[in-house]
């Protein structure tokens, strides 16, 4: 593994270990659930950097198996690295701010006071958190593969493959949570799995999905952004 794609996990690993301390010792939370959501957000990394790494030894048909192997599993957990960013909709659960009745503003408009207790702005900083971090490990996991494709494949077969990806992943995301499918449903159940995709895909599917596509794709492009900047500065030097 290149030296500085190291630093990176690293930081991105220090950052979960911090993440998972504070979870533990900084309570109240509501959003433990996190921690499940975060350990599916780092599979699709760990496959991405497995084919990192079968990439230098030499081709052969066992091999190529593996790679498709690794490819296989990477698509399939990738929705679960951005699916985190759903979880802000907890957050509607909780209250951060409450009117004054017996304040009399001068604006005429009632005051708003914002409510300091713990257990709210926990679930808040811990979803934000565990969301941002969610991003990187999907973005950095999407950048290898694309940096790769680029490489054998050309730059437009490269970033044919992000939309894609990004597509499947928006009706992943949908599927996920709004029909509460799971991921091992696609091996434990993949014929109920198949007849709903092929049979329930609506206006709400599609509208949902697609919004979730120009989200995501737009979280990569500006991660794909800052680190061809990055790499730009470095051949400059």
């Amino acid at each position: 593994m290149e030296e500085k794609l190291k630093q990176v996990v690293g930081v991105l690993l220090l950052c979960t270990v911090i993440f998972i301390l504070w979870m533990f010792f900084g309570g109240p939370f509501d959003t433990y659930y996190l921690l499940w959501n975060l350990f599916l957000a780092w599979i699709p990394l760990g496959m991405a950097l497995l084919l990192i790494r079968e990439r230098k030894k030499e081709p052969s048909g066992p091999r190529s198996l593996l790679k498709g192997l690794w490819a296989a599993l990477w698509l399939f957990f990738f929705p679960n690295a951005v699916y985190v960013i759903t979880d802000f909709i907890h957050l509607s659960q909780d209250v951060f701010y409450y009117p004054n009745p017996s304040y009399e503003p001068y604006s005429g408009a009632e005051r708003i006071l914002y409510s300091m207790e713990k257990l709210p702005w926990n679930n808040f900083f811990s979803i934000s958190y565990a969301v941002f971090l969610g991003c990187a490990l999907s973005a950095l996991s999407l950048y290898l593969l694309h940096r790769e494709l680029r490489r054998t494949k050309g730059n437009l077969k490269a970033w044919g493959m992000v939309v894609v990806v990004h597509l499947l992943s928006g009706y992943a995301i949908y599927l996920g949570r709004f029909i509460r499918f799971n991921s091992w449903d696609a091996v434990l159940r993949p014929v109920h799995l198949l007849r709903f995709v092929v049979g329930s895909f609506d206006k709400q599917a599609l509208s949902f999905s697609l919004q979730f596509f120009l989200l995501s794709l737009f979280i990569y492009l500006m991660f794909y952004l800052f680190a061809d900047l990055g790499n730009s500065e470095g051949k400059a030097k």
